[in-house]
């Protein structure tokens, strides 16, 4: 069965609204992007996350990416957070950003 637009509309803010629960959750600063359901997240060492979410059947990642990478703000690292129904939020990013935000995280065997 396919969604109206309406319902379509309504899956997608509530889809954002549980990716900024779950950043505020962890202890993050997000910001809403006037007229954009998209999110700044501010991270420590001034880091900050741009964050696309989508919450579709359908899974069109590269899409999606290129939509990220495109709205992002200069200075952030764009982000995709999406699922479909009754799954787990994922992510997806550029491996060179991944690769960049990993010595901001502890190091399992305490280097």
């Amino acid at each position: 069965m396919s969604l109206s637009g309406k319902a379509r509309r309504d899956k997608g803010l509530v889809g954002e609204r549980e990716v900024r629960h779950a950043f505020e959750q962890a202890g993050f600063d997000v910001r809403g992007l006037e007229d954009t359901g998209d999110h700044l997240v501010i991270c420590a060492g001034g880091l900050t996350l741009h964050i696309e979410s989508k919450r579709q059947e359908r899974i069109q990642i590269e899409l999606w990416s290129q939509q990220a990478e495109r709205e992002a703000p200069q200075g952030t690292v764009p982000i995709v957070a999406y699922r479909r129904s009754r799954a787990p939020w994922r992510v997806s990013l550029q491996l060179d950003d991944l690769i960049a935000l990993l010595p901001n995280l502890p190091n399992p065997d305490g280097r």
